[in-house]
């Protein structure tokens, strides 16, 4: 047993003479899509796991510090991937439910920068894994973008984006063609995901161009039904273009052909097609009793900053229409699952009712619901995601080398996806996370909207 593990901590670049902490008698659910591992050991040198798997034969190192895990069952934290952190109020409530990795795709250099700064100083947030500023085409589309003018302004602007420190790029609207060809081309030459919110490029061709992942189930269906009216504005627009649209029909297959053979991932932010238009009843029920609704958020929810996804002004038809366009938006999830298609797990998190770090939660929820099993739905904000982030050596799975970052249930989540909501304990870099002041931190949160550049 001593022999194995020095040689795990070789392998996890953990000194020998650091602490040890062997985690014990959990199920152990590892996000790789394994079978769970009842009774298992977990043994944490430093902040890298050294040790994953059944109960050894030998005894567990005297030295080592034991957590007592029998009748719970033990996940990796779990992976938001589509954040944006310069609209969230209290990154604290990432690690309170469990969430201890995310994937900001458009923020501010200087929003990640102050978080990290403040997560230095031991402040408790998610890991951040930060796509930069989203691109556009000509003029960007969003305060929160920047744009070049053609393919050729590309290797400048991607050339500033390494200096700045992504971690990957992200494409946005009005980014057409020509420019989304290159700004994958340059990304991946450089080592570099991308990830697109797209509407000028088609799905299609971005994935036959090689893009990793492409954000929002929605967006599929612009390139498969009829252009909105130019009177629908806003929110209501991509519902009103899938309203359209046949998931059934030749068109739908030809797409679903294209994402597989390109291995294109799909990111379905479920809950930002439906929380926002349900409102705050009906979203203050999905959380009751396990992550009620802060005063500050509802408050800071009904500002003017987010009348851009508000049902404001809508009839009875609009949101009959809408309903049924998040129905086909569940069809599509499920083909996409059925036709091998990878779905990873993000929110579009601090959009109206999508609560940071419990929205994700529940669009695991809902992706279970869309007709993914449990163990698919974990994958999804698990070694999937982290697979899509090109970061699976680091997290994403409970495996020899990888960071201890870990979500501590009371309840089996493969027999229900619901007891994802019984957390009992959350580690990140191997140390217990304070849950009662996080949750304190929530639930005091105020701040303002923010403010443009």
């Amino acid at each position: 047993m001593i022999l194995s593990l020095i040689f795990f901590s070789a392998l996890a670049g953990a000194r020998i003479d650091e602490p040890e902490t062997a985690f014990v008698g959990a199920t152990l659910v590892d996000g790789t899509g394994a079978p769970p591992i009842t009774d298992s050991v977990v043994l944490v040198r430093g902040k890298r796991i050294v040790y994953s798997g059944p109960k050894p034969s030998a005894q567990v190192p005297t030295s080592a510090r034991i957590v007592d895990l029998h009748g719970k069952w033990l996940l990796p934290g779990l992976i938001d991937m589509h954040v944006h952190l310069d609209e969230d109020i209290s990154p604290s409530a990432f690690p309170l439910f469990g969430v201890t990795s995310v994937r900001d795709v458009g923020s501010r250099l200087v929003t990640i920068q102050k978080l990290r700064a403040r997560a230095a100083k031991g402040e408790s947030m998610p890991r951040i894994y930060w796509m930069g500023r989203n691109i556009d085409e000509s003029k960007p589309s969003w305060w929160g973008a920047v744009a070049v003018k053609g393919p050729e302004e590309v290797a400048a602007l991607m050339e500033g984006m390494s200096r700045q420190g992504v971690d990957g790029v992200k494409l946005y609207t009005d980014a057409g063609p020509l420019v989304s060809k290159a700004v994958i081309l340059d990304a991946h030459k450089r080592g570099w995901p991308v990830t697109g919110h797209l509407q000028k490029t088609k799905p299609s061709e971005a994935s036959s161009f090689g893009i990793d992942n492409l954000e929002h189930v929605s967006t599929l269906f612009s390139e498969l039904g009829r252009p909105a009216p130019k009177s629908v504005a806003g929110y209501l627009r991509g519902f009103v273009v899938a309203a359209s649209v046949d998931v059934k029909d030749e068109p739908t297959r030809r797409l679903i052909s294209i994402l597989k053979s390109h291995g294109t991932a799909i990111t379905p932010t479920l809950t930002v097609s439906l929380m926002p238009m349900e409102g705050e009843r009906e979203s203050a029920g999905v959380y009751r009793t396990w992550a009620d609704l802060p005063a500050g958020w509802s408050k800071y929810w009904k500002s003017a900053y987010w009348s851009f996804i508000s049902t404001y002004g809508w009839k009875a038809a609009n949101f009959a229409t809408a309903h049924g366009s998040y129905r086909k938006y569940m069809e599509m999830v499920k083909l996409l699952e059925t036709n091998g298609i990878p779905i990873i797990a993000g929110t579009d998190t601090p959009a109206p009712w999508v609560l940071p770090g419990a929205g994700l939660i529940h669009e695991l929820e809902l992706l279970v619901d869309a007709g993914l099993t449990p163990m698919s739905a974990i994958q999804a904000a698990t070694g999937r995601a982290a697979h899509i982030l090109r970061r699976e050596g680091d997290v994403g799975t409970i495996r020899p080398g990888r960071i201890a970052d870990f979500v501590v249930l009371d309840a089996d989540p493969l027999a229900n996806i619901h007891n994802l909501r019984q957390i009992a304990d959350v580690y990140k870099s191997g140390k217990r996370e304070d849950r009662l002041k996080l949750r304190k931190q929530f639930d005091s949160a105020t701040e303002p909207p923010p403010g443009k550049p």
